[in-house]
């Protein structure tokens, strides 16, 4: 934050004397360099005051290049701010100001920022588009940083869509270029992005490895606004691991130095983060607390997406408190932004939610309704991830409702699709719920087999889930009886 302070006391002492001196072409590069400080810090108002002053002089100069550099400034803070219709309508700007001027640089630029986007916003084809003319032109100009920024994003892009062998393919290439280059700050974020891939996978031993590499890097560059990110991704993958204190650990190290550099959307990330934790932990009111925190940030910088985000969390705290009419009113909270902002990817989260609270009201009919718009979405989008979700909790209630050829078929999808992306969580999940099915219809074998399967996967990656499955096998045995379970377990015994 001191570092900012003094920065900003620099540029500001240094744009007084361009401006005394009447020297035009260099006041908007300093309004520029003025507004990105702000935008670190997550003041977006006045980040984007400066730029617009900026675009401003550019425009009665007739310099189409400070208007195109202008222009993808302004774009990039509406799309932190998840204004996505401001951040095209000024990043589409920027790009015919360049394309003008031949200014391959800025039109590589605006094409990488309407890729991020489009990829917010879950329209993930467009996001590839755009994202591999960004590569087109790194590649044509010889820019290996840029390559390996535009295969860092296209990465991105496939692990939403829960393509994740993709993924991988696009950040070791992205690790690739970087190092020949001696990147430091490219390397991290693919080790980074890679991390993400494997905790989605459900490898969390993998993923805690590549995030500390990450980690140890970025240390070296000292680029703290990615320190804490990292400090914030680590706690995440102890939460899924169950290791509470370990997760609140590396949280609240990346809220200290978000506290410390001014980075408000880090502090709002972090508070989110924490609450998550005490959800997972059960102590929903210390989660609400946090999620109020990070929402009342959110307000705060106008970051809409983000508003919606704290929306769905609160919704799911009201939830699992039982409070399901707030949930309610949370969530429709959070899909009416979603619709506004056109983000589409938030839209089928926000039903989804909606699925479950009327799942928990034995409002089956409506559950199904909501799940199936989620599990369109999903399918329109190319979010594999999201399908998978989508086709287990169909698979809930069809099984809740007696259905039961009908709930293996959704399990089935959903454990086809967690094979094929290797979701090793999405894996066990799916076997043990197929298990449940099989237990219900007395099919005890095949539901002690789907057990066991789903049970050695929960213990090989330390996933608290192993309690659950542990619960269904002395539930198992309870309904089998002590002799016939004894005699269950002497066939799967091995033969001397």
């Amino acid at each position: 934050m001191i570092e900012n302070a003094r920065s900003l006391e620099l540029l500001n002492k240094t744009l007084e004397t361009a401006e005394m001196v009447g020297d035009l072409s260099w006041i908007p590069k300093h309004y520029g360099e003025i507004g990105l400080v702000h935008q670190k810090r997550s003041d977006f108002d006045r980040a984007l005051e400066c730029y617009h002053k900026a675009l401003r002089i550019a425009e009665r100069r007739g310099d189409s290049a400070v208007m195109s550099r202008s222009c993808n400034q302004i774009g990039l803070v509406h799309q932190k701010r998840g204004d996505y219709d401001k951040a095209l309508e000024f990043s589409h700007k920027a790009l015919k100001a360049a394309e003008q001027i031949g200014d391959i640089s800025e039109v590589s630029r605006s094409y990488y920022q309407i890729g991020v986007v489009h990829q917010k916003r879950g329209d993930y084809d467009r996001a590839l588009d755009f994202s591999h003319k960004t590569l087109g032109i790194a590649e044509k100009t010889g820019d290996v940083v840029a390559s390996a920024k535009s295969y860092n994003q296209i990465g991105i892009v496939h692990q939403k869509r829960g393509d994740y062998d993709w993924a991988l393919d696009f950040f070791q290439k992205a690790i690739e270029m970087s190092e020949r280059v001696d990147d430091l700050a490219g390397i991290s974020v693919a080790y980074q992005n890679m991390g993400i891939v494997y905790q989605k996978k459900g490898d969390y031993g993998r993923a805690l490895e590549l995030s500390h590499k990450a980690l140890e890097i970025q240390e070296k560059t000292e680029d703290f606004y990615t320190i804490l990110r990292i400090y914030g991704q680590i706690g995440l993958i102890h939460k899924l691991k169950g290791d509470y204190e370990k997760a609140l650990e590396f949280s609240r190290k990346a809220l200290s130095i978000a506290e410390r550099i001014g980075d408000v959307a880090g502090v709002s990330l972090s508070y989110n983060q924490i609450g998550t934790v005490h959800r997972e932990k059960g102590d929903l009111d210390s989660a609400l607390e946090f999620y109020y925190k990070a929402l009342g940030i959110a307000e705060k910088i106008g970051d809409i997406a983000e508003v919606s985000t704290g929306y769905r969390q609160i919704g799911i705290v009201h939830q699992e408190k039982g409070e399901l009419e707030r949930a309610l009113e949370f969530y429709y909270k959070a899909l009416s932004i979603s619709e506004t902002i056109g983000d589409m990817s938030g839209i089928s989260k926000s039903c989804h939610q909606l699925g479950i609270v009327h799942q928990n009201r034995e409002d089956y009919a409506r559950a199904i309704e909501f799940y199936q718009k989620a599990l369109g979405i999903a399918e329109k989008i190319g979010d594999i991830a999201g399908v998978s979700k989508s086709c287990h909790q169909l698979g809930i209630v069809y099984q809740i409702q007696a259905h039961y050829e009908n709930a293996l078929e959704f399990y089935q999808k959903s454990l086809d699709i967690a094979k094929k992306v290797g979701d090793i969580v999405g894996v066990a999940s799916s076997i043990g719920m197929i298990g449940k099915v099989m237990h219900v219809k007395k099919n005890y074998k095949d539901a002690f087999v789907d057990y066991l399967i789903a049970l050695d996967i929960f213990e090989k990656i330390g996933s608290p889930s192993v309690k659950i499955v542990n619960g269904l096998i002395t539930e198992l045995t309870k309904d089998m009886g002590d002799e016939d379970f004894n005699k269950l377990i002497e066939e799967f015994k091995p033969q001397t």
